[in-house]
């Protein structure tokens, strides 16, 4: 149960990382996440495309 929670939590840590990237990658550093396609603003990190892109 333990290592289930760590590794959800691990998951969660490094999908973040990732958009922050991408956000930086786009040039906007201050951002949560950019599209990985087009490079508009995303609010969430949840998703690497925004809807125009997926």
């Amino acid at each position: 149960m333990f290592e289930n929670q760590y590794n959800e939590e691990m998951e969660a840590e490094v999908r973040r990382m990732e958009a922050k990237r991408r956000a930086a990658d786009a040039g906007h550093p201050e951002w949560v996440n950019a599209c990985a396609c087009c490079g508009c603003q995303l609010a969430s990190p949840d998703s690497e495309k925004c809807r125009a892109c997926s």
